[in-house]
């Protein structure tokens, strides 16, 4: 009986293995995004040596990332990059917000920068709000009536 299923030549089941291993392994290769406002390093210092007003700032920068709750006056810009690879848990690289103080004539007086390493000197209210009206008894989710879609 003649053999009719032959083999790969070696050759080509090398070349198959290494083209498996090529895009097995491409799948791994890391991503870098960035978030949050681009390219605001080579802006950022233009702000306060121009004493910009607010509308020159959001011109420039785009609007903040966030304004403070208790000080108008204050806008934040956050630029986080970040790393994936595979399935990972994705890395920070890098983490920078930059906080803009303007005076009562809207002009930018003050830039603060932090990063990572100085984050913590930023004062968060760590206070919750608790929202009414969510929390509903197991009873209360039983015994809930279902308004009839037919008239």
């Amino acid at each position: 009986m003649e053999n009719i299923y032959k083999p790969f030549p070696k050759l080509y089941q090398i070349i198959s293995i290494n083209i498996l291993f090529l895009v097995i392994i491409s799948a791994c290769t890391g991503r870098v995004s960035n978030h949050g406002t681009l390219n605001i390093e080579n802006y950022i210092d233009r702000v306060i040596e121009n004493k910009m007003e607010k509308a020159e700032v959001e011109e420039l920068l785009g609007p903040p990332s966030t304004i403070s709750t208790f000080n108008a006056n204050k806008w934040y810009y956050i630029h986080n990059t970040i790393k994936k690879i595979g399935f990972l848990k994705p890395e920070m690289i890098n983490h920078k917000l930059y906080e803009i103080v303007f005076n009562d004539e809207n002009r930018a007086i003050t830039l603060n920068e932090y990063d990572a390493n100085n984050i913590t000197e930023i004062e968060y209210n760590k206070n919750i709000t608790k929202t009414k009206g969510n929390d509903q008894s197991i009873l209360r989710l039983l015994t809930r009536v279902k308004p009839s879609m037919s008239k």
